[in-house]
């Protein structure tokens, strides 16, 4: 169950206990030994509560603490020297698991792992309402002589162990601090105790890079700050722009002004109202240059004074203006057809200056506005997001939405009952596809407004050559590793544009699999052909297996081209946030549809200077075609731009579209209003759980 370890940390030891393997232990009762009452202590500065076990846990201000697990410790703290560290452990235990019996278990376990165990004290103590076991003992693990205090009690259905390890030398020095901080432990009620099986749905999930709306730029933190915070307006089901936080709006007759009325009712989660000087603050502190913003400009770059902001000539945005607590006015550029669905993105959404202002952490911490709040958050383990009782809206169905941290095998946990919803991965999906199997009554399909595509950076020889561009194209068959390598389950794609969304355009000639056409437009670029072109290195996502799709590509240019290309891998968690800087002479692409628009496609991936135009593609004629489809209001028209400028970029080869792809989800029969949406919104608010017997 345990072991000893040490790891140097500025060239110093420090002794840490990790769990190491489950626990098994008998049933029993109780026994009525009396505990020693421990003095009452001043609490130290920190503090910490995990709400998901139940307990809390002061510690010195100086100290360093680690939330989330170490090993299998769910809390760590440890000295400034390092001689001295604290770790919490939690086990799921029978609820008749006795005390006397966790102990000894714990101590059991413990004692193989020291050599020369020499147990000094035994005794209770009473930590609250609670009673606890108590050991102390000395020994030498590979690193030296330790002395170890282990405190142990059952309860609510856990067991919980408390190890305060140090260095044998430095013990009596520190006993005090030792002493204050595992006698201030407290079993505290779990917040997910007692719940009926309708209250909460449950989720598997890896968790959000940042919580903080204005630096966002992941699809997986976006389904968290859409539930969490709220805008001016939003998507519904049917992606429809309807009122949010503004219950309406007035648009000037030059379509540059617009008013927009918050609703009386709309409260932050600690029961502030929002005001328009909160949006002020909020769109002023994402354009700020100090936030660092990567989607500021894109999103908010049409009302006046945001690039005056963003690049720090001005300190206030002369576009916003507040008219009264409850009344906003924004001034925009020019007249734009998409621009109150650009402020559906969480860039747009408004934060709690006093919350942003606890903090640089405080986004672990956020007040939002929105349907549900941040109830705890414990890193690799579980997020609990709890109903917002001061909602404007209807209350969601649901009081819980938790979201277990790589906690699993998606398949193996959604058919064991343990999760509600889940992806299907490409491994499972003939059987779910299989009309004879139970899975597939649960399976629901939705096309995603989504592109695959591979990004060249024109910025950078030999991808600043468009027929080079072409040719690499030219010699990849789309169509062969969809139906092979993806087993039919995406649509190649032709151009940028996927279908469903407005100004998709099925006349539209892609560059298909030429392999003839390929060699012949490398002959025609400036380098001749495959001998001349530098070295080629293409950047993917990833931590050390490449896709197949990946290698499938790169041999298809090698045999269609001659040209060796290397791979480059980012971890995917920095990938989106880096690759701008980062990105080699190809890089890997996906872009997901913030609202149903074409602006948000070729405009935001293409247009010269575009924040998200990443391989630094640039054509005036391009240009052009899409500032005129900026400034028209006549929709037709508008959407003709757009089928233009695609037709343009893909003659050019401004990029590789890949695939479109679809969503496989499957949802338990007693799971209802799940809102099968092409593109992210909020969408916990509509479900609900059928109260099962």
């Amino acid at each position: 169950m345990f072991t000893f370890w040490r790891r140097t940390v500025l060239g110093t030891l420090i002794l840490l206990l990790i769990l190491t393997c489950g626990v098994t232990v008998g049933c029993g009762s109780k026994e009525g030994k009396s505990a020693t009452v421990v003095p009452n202590i001043s609490p130290p500065e920190g503090f910490y509560q995990n709400a998901l076990h139940g307990f809390s846990i002061h510690y010195p201000s100086q100290w360093t603490a680690t939330r989330g697990k170490t090993g299998k410790a769910v809390f760590t703290v440890a000295n400034a020297g390092r001689s001295c560290a604290i770790q919490v452990f939690v086990e799921s235990v029978p609820r008749n698991t006795s005390l006397d019996e966790w102990g000894k278990t714990a101590l059991k376990t413990v004692k193989p792992k020291v050599s020369g165990f020499t147990l000094l004290s035994e005794s209770r103590v009473q930590l609250g309402e609670e009673i606890a076991q108590e050991y102390v003992f000395t020994g030498d693990d590979p690193a030296g002589p330790i002395t170890v205090k282990l405190l142990s009690l059952v309860a609510n259905g856990k067991g919980f162990i408390v190890v305060a390890a140090c260095e044998a030398d430095l013990y009596d020095l520190l006993e005090d601090a030792i002493d204050n901080i595992v006698y201030s432990f407290r079993v505290t009620k779990p917040l997910l105790a007692d719940l009926k099986r309708e209250e909460y749905l449950s989720l598997l999930d890896f968790g959000p890079i940042t919580l903080d709306p204005a630096i966002m730029r992941d699809t997986a933190s976006a389904y968290y700050i859409m539930e969490i915070f709220s805008g001016l307006v939003t998507l519904d089901q049917n992606l429809e722009i309807v009122p949010d936080l503004a219950e309406r709006w007035e648009v000037s007759a030059d379509g540059t002004v617009y008013t927009f009325h918050l609703r009386p009712d709309a409260k932050f989660q600690d029961g502030k109202p929002v005001t328009a000087y909160d949006f002020k603050y909020s769109f002023e502190r994402a354009c700020d240059p100090a936030t660092g913003s990567e989607t500021a400009a894109e999103y908010l770059g049409d009302i006046v004074g945001v690039m005056e902001r963003l690049s720090g000539e001005a300190g206030e945005i002369r576009g916003l203006k507040v008219l009264d607590d409850h009344t906003l006015e924004i001034t925009i550029d020019a007249p734009k057809a998409y621009f109150l669905a650009k402020l559906v993105y969480p860039v747009a959404f408004v934060v709690d200056r006093e919350n942003v202002e606890s903090g640089p952490d405080w986004w672990q911490t956020p007040n939002g506005s929105g349907p549900f709040k941040l109830a705890a958050w414990e890193p690799d383990e579980m997020i609990v997001l709890e109903r917002n009782a001061l909602y404007y809206g209807e209350m969601p169905g649901i009081k819980y939405a938790i979201f277990n941290l790589w906690a699993g095998v998606p398949m193996t946990m959604y058919e064991n009952g343990e999760i509600d919803i889940t992806y299907v991965s490409g491994s499972d999906i003939q059987r779910v596809l299989d009309p004879s199997s139970p899975l597939h009554r649960e399976l629901i399909t939705v096309p995603e407004f989504a592109i695959s595509f591979l990004g060249f950076n024109a910025a950078r020889p030999p991808f600043d050559d468009p027929d080079v561009r072409r040719a690499f194209c030219l010699a990849v068959d789309k169509e062969k590793i969809a139906s092979v390598l993806m087993q039919g389950l995406v649509q190649p794609a032709a151009g940028i544009l996927p279908p469903g969304m407005p100004g998709y355009n099925e006349q539209l000639k892609g560059l298909g699999y030429d392999p003839d056409g390929a060699m012949e437009a490398l002959r025609q670029s400036k380098y001749g052909g495959a001998s001349n072109l530098p070295p080629i290195t293409f950047t993917t996502s990833g931590l050390g297996s490449i896709s197949p799709i990946y290698e499938a590509m790169i041999a298809m240019w090698r045999e269609n081209l001659g040209v060796n290309v290397e791979i480059r891998q980012i971890e995917p968690e920095r990938y989106p946030y880096v690759i701008e800087e980062e990105k080699d002479e190809m890089f890997e692409i996906g872009w997901t549809a913030d609202f149903p628009d074409p602006q948000n496609f070729l405009d935001v991936l293409f247009h010269t200077g575009s924040k998200n135009n990443t391989g630094e593609y640039s054509n005036p004629a391009v240009d052009a075609k899409l500032d005129a489809a900026r400034r028209e209001m006549n929709e037709s028209e508008r959407l003709r731009l757009y089928q233009e400028a695609e037709q343009m970029l893909v003659d050019d080869a401004a990029c590789l579209p890949l695939f479109f792809g679809y969503s496989y989800v499957l949802v338990k029969p007693y799971v209802k209003g799940y809102p099968a949406s092409p593109l992210p919104i909020p969408w916990l608010k509509y479900i609900s759980i059928e109260p099962t017997e």
